[in-house]
């Protein structure tokens, strides 16, 4: 039996992956991360090298053209080349708008859809793995979001065709992040920085507080997203209008320098960022 962890570079899929590794031997574990279309921040990659190095090998399973489509060979009927690198900008174009709270394609399609293909390459025929039994473990908590206040903790994956489990469904993050210290591993580097999620940079789903902290931590991620709304003529976020403005990165990053309401911009002190700002308890 293979038990195969999804390793994003966040605490929680490296609290689910300290966890499957406490228990099987390290030959039979095996974690996977497919990049979400080369849209994560470097840092986050560079963490995960260094995790790959020092505590387990990880596996890079990236996503291709042909993921986006269930249907073998469908995406050269379309005209596109299936083994060619999916990028988050290239799914974005194929999709003609960017992913949203709620049309979330992009975890579907640069994360998921590329470790199923990963799997069935690998435990089918021909895989170097062929006809050996796995089950998949991902780290998802509960206390996440109202979507996943139910998540059991062990389930049969439809999609994936085999057993799922959850072992941190009932877990806090802060019990995550010290699990991680209790074993002795550092975690993503961005945590340090006051960022509450570290998925894809920036990422549809980031707050007002993890905006403002892109652009003063990692002004380089904005300019990404300026150039793509240049280049594109989309806007990254819902392009929802507020005072006539179509909710352009610059518009959002106005927005987020106020408080709520939209109306009144926040004090000049809260822009300012000390050496570390971890939530947490990472500073010490």
């Amino acid at each position: 039996m293979k038990h195969i962890v999804g390793f994003s570079g966040g605490v929680d899929s490296q609290a689910c992956a300290r966890w499957v590794l406490n228990r099987y031997a390290k030959e039979d574990v095996i974690l996977t991360n497919s990049n979400a279309g080369q849209w994560e921040d470097s840092l986050t990659m560079d963490f995960i090298e260094r995790y790959s190095e020092a505590v387990h090998p990880i596996t890079h399973c990236d996503a291709k053209v042909k993921d986006i489509w269930e249907t073998p060979g469908f995406a050269e009927t379309r005209g596109f080349d299936g083994e060619a690198v999916l990028t988050m900008e290239f799914l974005i174009e194929i999709k003609k708008r960017p992913p949203s709270r709620l049309t979330q394609f992009c975890t579907h399609m640069l994360k998921l859809a590329p470790q199923r293909r990963w799997i069935r390459e690998t435990f089918g025929p021909g895989g170097i793995f062929e006809g050996q039994a796995f089950k998949r473990y991902a780290g998802v908590r509960r206390d996440e979001s109202a979507k996943r206040k139910d998540s059991p903790i062990e389930q049969w994956d439809d999609w994936f065709d085999c057993e799922l489990s959850m072992p941190i469904a009932d877990w806090t993050k802060q019990m995550c992040f010290d699990y991680c210290k209790a074993h002795g591993e550092e975690v993503n580097p961005l945590y340090k920085l006051g960022f509450n999620r570290v998925g894809c940079a920036p990422c549809v789903n980031s707050s007002k507080a993890d905006i403002l902290n892109w652009s003063l931590r990692r002004p380089e991620l904005i300019d990404k997203i300026r150039r793509f709304e240049q280049r594109t003529g989309y806007t990254f976020f819902v392009p929802v209008r507020r005072d006539g403005v179509l909710n352009r990165i610059d518009e959002v990053l106005a927005w987020a320098r106020t408080q709520r309401g939209g109306k009144k911009e926040l004090p000049e002190i809260m822009f300012e960022r000390q050496a570390c700002e971890s939530r947490y308890g990472l500073c010490a």
